[in-house]
């Protein structure tokens, strides 16, 4: 005989996070206004949303899911209707075609009646998640249009603004604009972009998204949309909508249930007008563990055992947009504890970190890398980050601070890590200071990922001279992406990085304070087990992770 399950209130105590006298108090109520149960726990404050709908979930042998770290597809949101979902209190989620089945996330899961209404309109077996009605009211929000589809907001933004209804001004007011705005964004989002370009012609208005490092083509918008879509950007981005002759920056922060993206928002005035770039900073992705960057187990392991000295400095280098911000981010996640003072200096602060300080630069009011690192040293840190080395005096403040019992990270734009040592110098650092300061300077790229979905043997890979002598006598098989759906046509899903470690041994330190050339450092360093970012994507092509042209692609520049 299947064993009946525990009331929620009693399940509720036999985890400890209600007391008897709480649920006596509950039942009470509800016998008095005949509301749920659920909802008047949460009321008195004797549960949050999130542990009912767990609860809720593990009774009814559903998983609980969190939407705020999810991103529906439109097509699976206009399965329901708007006006059900609400009063209803679900969302459509995901769309199993092979089983004929969609899942919804609903706040009450056991309402059978609702669930057996919703197959019937939608023509699908419906499979029950759980979630709070906080998420799924944030998100109802964000998904849903008034019904209305990309082309039917655009249609109609297209006639309020050549009605003369309303000037471009108040045009960012009406709901099409908004949505429309917030639309654009969202496909950003859940397409992994790191940047959205909003760019002017002289007839459209057109939509690019920057995605695994390249520019793939979004939605074209006629030219009469292109002043209420800047406006309404301005106003989210607290710019200052009257001008347009100056270029203006600003920030936004997009909510998407509990999950919040950082934007920031850059205006520039061109001959068709206002070009806009939008740079997306996911929180919940920016900081990842070291084992999960694209470093073999090896740089690991020197790098782990770099950021475990005491004092010195370790720079990451490479161009913009290869990662540096991530590798650093990784490092302080790694090292962060109560036990150590961690301060920060960034331009600007992408990630917000518990326990660590964190400062950004304002070169508005004279707060520089420079004059904040003078304070910073008065602060009693243990770890400082400095977000890049861009001046003689930054550099001559960080080594001072390295020389003084500090571990200092930061970030320098050079082709590789031995070029490095030479950028110090042109700067002015004294050889004596760079070889008694650095402890290691890691060099990195972005390599795009082959998508698994449509991953397959290469039929006819461009190695070039460099790869063709470098794959010399490899006989495993050479992979690309084919391109499907998931990838949008380009064979590639995500990326990672390749790494090039200079570890400053006591040899190579001897050599720099003799200032021996960048050759000599490189032979000596590859007779110590150097690898470069060449050989390091030339590991990846062999497992099969990238292309081979995307190795050449990546490393031209770093050879």
């Amino acid at each position: 005989m299947k064993k009946k399950p525990k009331p929620l209130g009693e399940r509720l105590i036999d985890m400890g996070i209600i007391t008897p006298a709480q649920l006596d108090l509950a039942l009470k109520l509800q016998r008095r206004t005949g509301t749920m149960l659920g909802e008047i726990l949460i009321h008195l404050g004797f549960v949050s949303d999130e542990v009912l709908t767990s609860t809720l979930a593990a009774q009814s042998n559903v998983s609980s899911v969190d939407l705020s770290r999810m991103i529906i597809e439109p097509e699976v949101i206009n399965l329901v209707p708007e006006g059900f979902a609400k009063k209803h209190k679900l969302l459509p989620t995901h769309l199993d075609e092979a089983s004929n089945t969609l899942t919804i996330a609903m706040e009450n899961v056991f309402d059978v009646d609702v669930i057996s209404e919703l197959e019937k309109k939608a023509g699908y077996f419906i499979n029950v998640t759980a979630a709070t009605e906080s998420d799924i009211a944030a998100a109802q929000e964000v998904y849903y249009t008034g019904g209305a589809t990309l082309d039917e907001l655009i249609e109609e933004s297209i006639n309020l603004a050549e009605g003369g209804k309303v000037a471009g001004e108040t045009l960012v007011e009406e709901a099409p604009i908004v949505k429309l705005v917030t639309q654009f964004i969202i496909k950003g989002i859940k397409d992994n972009a790191t940047d959205i370009h909003i760019e002017p012609e002289g007839n459209i208005l057109r939509v690019r998204y920057r995605i695994d490092g390249i520019m793939l083509l979004g939605p074209s918008v006629p030219k009469a949309l292109q002043s209420p879509i800047t406006a309404r950007l301005k106003i989210l981005a607290e710019a200052n909508i009257a001008e347009t002759r100056i270029p203006q920056d600003g920030r936004i922060k997009f909510n998407i249930g509990k999950r919040e993206v950082d934007i920031r928002a850059s205006f520039f005035p061109t001959i068709y007008g206002e070009n806009v770039v939008l740079r997306l900073l996911d929180k919940g992705k920016l900081v990842k563990g070291l084992d999960k960057l694209g470093m073999n187990q090896n740089t690991i392991n020197l790098f782990k055992e770099a950021i475990k000295r005491p004092f010195g400095m370790i720079l990451v280098s490479g161009p913009t947009g290869s990662g540096k911000t991530t590798s650093l981010y990784s490092a302080l996640s790694h090292l962060n504890s109560i036990e150590k003072n961690i301060i920060t200096l960034e331009d600007p602060v992408e990630y917000e970190f518990p326990i660590i300080r964190q400062a950004q630069v304002n070169t508005k009011i004279n707060f520089t890398f420079a004059e904040g690192l003078k304070s910073i040293l008065r602060q009693d840190p243990d770890i400082i980050l400095v977000g890049e080395m861009r001046d003689n005096e930054t550099i001559d403040m960080s080594i001072r601070a390295a020389l003084t019992g500090h571990l200092v990270f930061s970030t320098i734009h050079t082709n590789n890590s031995i070029s490095t040592i030479n950028r110090l110098a042109d700067m002015g650092v004294e050889p004596f200071l760079i070889s008694s300061t650095l402890i290691m300077i890691l060099a990195q790229r972005l390599v795009r990922i082959i998508c698994n979905e449509c991953k397959e043997p290469h039929p006819n890979p461009e190695l070039g001279p460099e790869l063709s002598q470098a794959l010399e006598g490899f006989n495993g098989t050479l992979y690309h992406g084919k391109g499907c759906p998931k990838c949008n046509d380009t064979g590639c899903s995500g990326r990672y990085g390749i790494f090039e470690v200079l570890t400053i041994t006591p040899t190579i330190r001897d050599m720099i304070e003799r200032r021996s050339t960048t050759q000599e450092i490189t032979l000596q360093a590859q007779r110590e087990g150097f690898k470069t970012l060449f050989e390091d994507a030339v590991e990846k092509v062999k497992e099969g992770s990238i292309a081979p042209e995307e190795a050449v692609r990546v490393t031209l520049g770093a050879f």
